[in-house]
C-alpha cells in the first residue's frame, strides 16, 4: 500500500473525476463483458516496467478503458501490418471504404447492431499499409475498427451517443493506449476535434513524427511501438485555421 501511495502523487490525472460520457462507455463495457457481449478485445500486456504501470493511470479513466478494448491486429498478421506501415496515412471514401465498412457493421458491435451501412456512416477511415483503421457511425453512436487485408476486423464502441464538440482550434482525447510486448507492441489514439481544426500530429521523444488522420469531427492514429503506455512520450501538434498549438498528449 505504500508503494502504491507513493505511485499515486506521480498521476497527473491524480483526483480527475470522468466525464458522464466516460463513465457510459465504461458501465457499457462491463455489461458487455458480463453478458458475454464484448468481441474482439485485446490482451493487454502485464506491467512489465513500472512506466506502463504510470502510463495507465495518466491516460484516466477513459484510456483505461481504451487500453484494454483497443481493436487488436490479428495474430500472425502484425510482421505485415509493421513492414507495410506509413507515418502519412491513405484516406478511404465513399464506394472505397465499403467492403471494410459493411465487415465492420457485422461486427455487431455498437447500437444498431447489423443493419444496412452506407458511406455516410463512415467518419473517418484510413489506410496505413495493409490495415484499415474506421470510426463508423452506427445508430446515436459511433463504433471504431481495425481490419488488414480484409479480414474480419476487430471492434470497439467508442460512444453510444453525441459528445460535446471540443472548442474552436482545440482537440480532446478520447482514448490512447499501448497493446502487446517487445516488438510485437503497438499503440493507438482517438480523438474528437473541435471547428477549424485542420491536422493533428504527433511527436515523439525520439523526433519521431506521426501524421493523424482528421476527418468528420475526429482524429485517430495507430502506430508500431510503446509510446501510448509511456508517459510523457507524445506530444500531440494542433494545426487550426488559427495557427498551431502544442500540448503534452496527458493534457488533452
Amino acid at each position: 500500500m505504500k508503494d502504491l501511495e507513493q505511485l499515486s502523487v506521480l498521476d497527473p490525472a491524480r483526483g480527475r473525476e470522468p466525464t458522464a460520457a466516460e463513465w457510459a462507455r465504461s458501465n457499457a463495457l462491463v455489461d458487455r463483458i458480463v453478458d458475454g457481449r464484448a468481441v474482439h478485445t485485446a490482451s493487454v500486456r502485464r506491467p512489465a516496467r513500472r512506466r506502463w504501470a504510470i502510463g495507465l493511470v495518466a491516460a484516466g479513466a477513459a484510456a483505461v478503458v481504451g487500453a484494454v478494448t483497443v481493436p487488436s491486429l490479428l495474430p500472425g498478421s502484425l510482421d505485415r501490418a509493421f513492414a507495410s506501415w506509413t507515418p502519412v496515412p491513405g484516406s478511404l471514401t465513399g464506394e472505397q471504404v465499403m467492403p471494410q465498412a459493411r465487415r465492420c457493421a457485422e461486427s455487431g458491435v455498437g447500437d444498431g447492431g447489423s443493419g444496412p451501412v452506407s458511406p455516410s456512416d463512415v467518419i473517418l477511415a484510413e489506410q496505413r499499409g495493409v490495415a484499415t483503421l474506421l470510426i463508423l457511425r452506427r445508430g446515436a453512436g459511433t463504433i471504431e475498427c481495425m481490419s488488414l487485408d480484409g479480414g474480419r476486423p476487430a471492434a470497439m464502441t467508442l460512444t453510444d451517443g453525441p459528445l460535446p464538440v471540443p472548442a474552436n482550434g482545440t482537440v480532446k482525447v478520447e482514448t490512447y493506449s499501448s497493446v502487446g510486448s517487445d516488438d510485437e507492441q503497438y499503440s493507438s489514439v482517438v480523438g474528437l476535434a473541435g471547428p477549424s481544426v485542420t491536422g493533428v500530429d504527433l511527436v515523439f521523444a525520439d523526433g519521431r513524427t506521426i501524421q493523424t488522420s482528421t476527418r468528420g469531427g475526429w482524429w485517430a492514429a495507430w502506430w508500431p511501438g510503446p509510446e501510448g503506455g509511456e508517459v510523457g512520450s507524445i506530444t500531440v501538434v494542433v494545426h487550426s485555421t488559427t495557427g498551431t498549438a502544442t500540448h503534452p498528449i496527458e493534457d488533452l
